[in-house]
């Protein structure tokens, strides 16, 4: 019989051995759907009409998976169908009568007590194809069934789009054999976990003549089911190790030397995504994320529209979150991964490369670049070429357009690196790219107090003191958390400037403004405020937002007088707020205190967008509306002077301290605007030679922060790049026009 002589023993069964293993399939059935795109060639299968009989039939499997062939098997038991008689998958035993595994385990030293029965269909998994075109048995098998007509059946088993991939422990292999345990164990996890509803689906049968080679055949067979695969699920997605190989291979590097710097850089920034591991990660990270946040707030309609866009060919998502957070990434992932789209690979920062943080966001999808890479053009063609490859695989992406985190609580200006290298891509693949502009809103933030600190003096590490951080950042609760996926923008390959600032601008308009937000503008508005006088500002506030189209506010300003009297009360024990005098609670005069200024700012920042228009509006018939408009679509990305002529606002309706609010609100960063004038003038900052922002933004920051509390880097950076587009600052940041720099301070000098 040759060398094939156990093969006659790995077939599926006819029946359920007893009660058990029937309880067993229908327990697991309960949790998995069945889809069959093909009705008519199901029921022939089923009635076994004369053109079957006459063929052979090869179900064709993607992967090698235990829980594949038990679901299989017992979907046919149950429907009246004959499984196959013969099997290439694992050495599983089924639903087997007692007597016949003594049988198999007697035939371990008597083969002959295995008969070489007749082969009337066949199961054939074929992941790895290289090893079975090799395979000395399936060679055997396959010289006797030559010149046969079959009938081939994909059989596809989905988790998720690109679950299927699962990695395996070779070392592992080498002491129990290719098929092992380990898969069938993290699959019945997942069952039990209950994280994916498990779909079977009985593919479009085809017919072919087994004339070629066993090579050919079986390269057939894998052509058939990833054809069949992708009517499904879309790109046949690629493991990370491929991803990496196949970058270095397209670079066609020459030289020992550049191969071996191509080799590192790559090693150092690829990702390797791991279903599995990503998959468990994940489920633990909800726990203690669900533990954290009161809930998660967004939109069924926007996650089906979501859908929808993955869902489309030759396409792929981009996802852009704002960034004020390290939550930003967990967040938006468990989102991913509870509404079950594709989570994607994500660009982070190589200031997070490190143990024991990167090895597990490598396992959850991340590749991690250098955050300055404009001189160094060899890096770039290896990240060019890394990013062609994820998106010709198929994958969704995540990056963050503003780079790093915002210390203002605004969006920062976008930085176009990423969306030029990927508007290229799209070009030379041939493929869409939708940018999905994320917005997430936090009511509160733990590291807030960290960027306050980041002021005097350099900023910390995030490797520094990791573990005492994430310790500090999962200890807080946070209350709710607002994400917003907006409609999706096409990225053309001719990308500008203007794309980027668009998606930033979408970015923050639909960004939910939280209650903290207008607590703090209310509260910052006035030197005192009564709790009485505070939540019947903020009740009108809510209002008077609300005339603009789109503005969405959160859930607690439903509520204000309960929410407002608990947070000043939280507030007066921390120490931020200070009470003015003795009064009955009520109508106790309350004050912020000078520490917690920044703080307050912050959340303050995050509603600007909203504010500006009645700001503007301010100074509608005066010279200094263009001065006002421009400044402020300048800084703040979610603002355009067009929107005041849509909405005309009518300001005579605005109350008197509604105005003063106003006043108040925008008042230190024209202040802020002042004092950079009033420093670069000196010429103690800038240099002869060509000077980078980030040099100024830090000679700058302490010297302004010292008199207003309440400045950061990003407000400094984004008025820098506002003098530079009217012309202050020229000649790579060498020069400063000290005549342009007057007429804005006069202009500044009337506002006050």
């Amino acid at each position: 019989m040759g060398n094939g002589s156990f093969f006659y023993s790995r077939n599926f069964v006819g029946s359920f051995a007893n009660r058990l293993h029937k309880r067993i399939y229908h327990y697991f059935f309960r949790k998995f759907d069945v889809e069959i795109p093909d009705p008519v060639g199901f029921e022939s299968l089923k009635t076994k009409d004369e053109n079957y009989k006459k063929r052979l039939v090869i179900y064709i499997s993607g992967r090698n998976s235990k829980i594949e062939q038990f679901l299989l098997n017992g979907f046919m038991i149950e429907n009246g169908i004959t499984p196959p008689s013969h099997s290439f998958g694992p050495k599983t035993r089924f639903f087997r009568p007692l007597g016949e595994l003594w049988r198999m385990f007697f035939s371990l030293f008597k083969p002959s007590i295995i008969k070489e029965n007749f082969i009337e269909s066949l199961y054939i998994p074929v992941d790895s194809p290289e090893e079975l075109s090799i395979d000395p048995v399936f060679a055997e098998v396959y010289r006797k069934l030559k010149h046969q007509e079959a009938t081939l059946i994909p059989v596809i088993t989905l988790w998720d789009k690109n679950l299927d991939k699962k990695s395996r422990w070779e070392w592992v292999n080498q002491f129990i054999g290719r098929y092992n345990f380990w898969s069938t164990s993290w699959e019945l996890l997942m069952f039990m976990l209950k994280r994916r509803k498990l779909t079977l689906r009985i593919g479009i049968s085809s017919s072919a003549k087994l004339e070629d080679s066993e090579e050919v055949f079986v390269r057939k067979l894998c052509d058939l089911m990833n054809a069949s695969k992708r009517n499904v699920v879309g790109a046949a997605l690629k493991n990370w190790l491929d991803l990496k190989n196949e970058t270095l291979f397209k670079m066609d590097l020459e030289s020992k030397e550049e191969k071996r710097s191509a080799i590192k850089t790559m090693n150092s920034m690829s990702s390797e995504y791991s279903p599995i591991y990503a998959e468990i990660i994940s489920y633990f990270l909800g726990k203690i994320l669900n533990a954290r946040f009161s809930r998660f707030v967004y939109s069924s309609n926007e996650i089906n529209n979501l859908c929808k866009t993955c869902a489309l060919p030759e396409t792929n998502t981009v996802f852009v979150p704002t960034h004020k957070s390290y939550f930003d990434y967990l967040v938006l992932n468990y989102i991913l991964y509870r509404e079950k789209v594709t989570v994607p690979l994500v660009a982070a920062g190589d200031n997070l490369d490190f143990f024991p943080l990167s090895p597990v966001l490598r396992k959850m999808g991340a590749f991690f670049i250098r955050r300055k890479i404009k001189d160094d053009e060899f890096y770039k063609k290896i990240l060019t070429t890394y990013l062609e490859q994820i998106v010709t695989a198929g994958y969704n992406i995540e990056f963050f357009i503003e780079g790093g985190r915002s210390r203002s609580g605004m969006v920062r200006s976008p930085r176009t690196g990423m969306l030029k290298m990927l508007a290229e891509i799209t070009k030379a693949t041939n493929r869409k790219l939708y940018i999905v502009p994320v917005s997430i809103t936090y009511e509160k933030l733990k590291e807030i107090e960290d960027y306050s600190r980041e002021k005097q003096g350099v900023k910390q590490p995030e490797s520094e003191h990791f573990l005492k951080k994430v310790f500090t950042l999962f200890r807080a609760d946070y209350g709710p958390v607002y994400v917003k996926f907006s409609q999706p923008i096409l990225l053309n390959s001719k990308f500008t400037d203007e794309t980027a600032a668009r998606i930033a601008e979408v970015q923050e308009k639909a960004s939910v403004i939280s209650f903290s937000a207008i607590f703090s503008a209310v509260f910052m508005g006035f030197e005192s405020l009564s709790i009485k006088d505070l939540v019947e500002r903020m009740e009108q506030t809510v209002e008077i937002l609300h005339t603009l189209p789109d503005v969405q506010t959160a859930y607690a300003l439903n509520n204000l007088d309960v929410n407002c009297s608990k947070l000043v009360g939280i507030l007066l024990k921390k120490g931020d707020l200070i009470q003015k005098g003795k009064h009955h609670e009520e109508n106790q005069e309350l004050t912020i205190s000078k520490d917690s200024i920044p703080e307050f700012s912050f959340y303050k920042n995050s509603a600007a967008f909203a504010f500006a228009p009645f700001f503007c509006e301010l100074f509608r018939d005066t010279e200094l509306y263009t001065f006002v408009s421009e400044f402020l679509e300048n800084t703040i990305m979610g603002y355009y002077e067009s929107i005041n002529s849509e909405n005309q606002i009518d300001v005579s309706a605005l109350p008197d301290w509604f105005k003063t609010m106003l006043r108040k609100f925008f008042e230190d960063k024209f202040a802020i605007f002042g004092m950079i004038l009033e420093l670069l003038g000196e010429g103690n900052i800038l240099k002869e030679e060509r000077s980078r922002h980030s040099e100024i933004v830090r000679k700058l920051l302490p010297k302004v922060s010292e008199k207003i509390h309440s400045a950061t880097a990003d407000e400094i950076y984004e008025m820098l790049f506002f003098l530079e587009k009217k012309g202050v600052l020229k000649e790579n940041l060498t020069i400063f026009d000290k005549e342009l720099s007057q007429e804005l301070t006069d202009k500044i000098k009337t506002l006050n």
